[in-house]
Formats: C-alpha cells, structure tokens, sequence
C-alpha cells in the first residue's frame, strides 16, 4: 500500500474515532430509533422510582434529541403518514418539549415536576402511536429496500 493511501486511512479512520457519538446522529431505522427512545422511557421510569435525578436528566435529554433515521428512512416515514405530516412533526416536537422539560425538573430535582412531565410524555407517546403506528409501521414493511420489486 503507498504511502499516500495509508496516510488517507489513518486519518479517515482517525476522523471516525474523533467524531462525537451523540444522540442527534442519524439512526439506521425508524423501528431503531422507537427502540432507542423505549430504552430511554425505561430508563426515565426506573430512574424516577428511586430518584436518581441524573439518569432522569440523562435519559430525558437522549428522548428530546433522539437520532434520526437515514434520509430514505425518514422519506418512506412521512410518504406513511400522507396528508398528515404536519400532525406527525407536531407530535414529535411536542414530545421533544416535553422531554426538555423533564430534563429541566429533574436537573433542579424537582420530583413532582419531574413525575407530571413525564405522565405527559408517556400520554404523547401512546397519543403518536395510536395516530400512526398502524400505518407507518404497515407502509414501512412494504416499502423496505428489502420487499422493493428487483429491476
């Protein structure tokens, strides 16, 4: 291998390491990024049952910027949801406020806050699911790279 390529390698691979793993980098699926923010509402949940205020704020800053899903992912998404793109962003906005909120209550250890935002983030969650999860989850399955007809 030259000398060039090498030097090309090491510094790509050097550039990956260097990059900063956070929440907000684009998640793979759309059902990996629902799995990721389950995790985190467990995470919320079991944090609140003992009070450990820093993995409320943890879990609830990971729910509030949550990765996205690749670009063909988010494409196929809103292309399930129709007409309804604007309903779908506002639900997750509003779960995203939420979760800012959470955060912002547990970060002041504020256990009755904390527990009143976080009944309102599970109720915006269920209310999402109930809208859109039929549908997105039916469209998504039959719009998979995997089911696409072969050319």
């Amino acid at each position: 291998m030259s000398h060039t390529r090498a030097a090309t390698r090491t510094v790509l691979v050097v550039a990956a390491l260097a990059m900063p793993l956070a929440s907000t980098a684009a998640a793979e699926t759309f059902q990996s990024v629902m799995q990721g923010l389950a995790d985190d509402m467990n995470r919320v949940q079991s944090a609140l049952f003992v009070e450990d205020f820093a993995t409320v704020t943890e879990a609830a800053e990971a729910i509030a910027d949550h990765p996205k899903p690749s670009l063909g992912e988010r494409r196929r998404v809103l292309s399930a949801v129709g007409n309804r793109v604007s309903e779908f962003r506002g639900m997750d906005q509003q779960v995203h406020d939420t979760a800012e909120q959470l955060a912002d209550a547990a970060r002041e250890q504020d256990l009755d806050r904390a527990i009143r935002y976080h009944g309102r983030l599970v109720t915006e969650c269920i209310a999402c699911h109930s809208a859109f999860r039929d549908k997105v989850s039916s469209d998504l399955s039959r719009l998979s790279p995997d089911n696409a007809p072969e050319r």
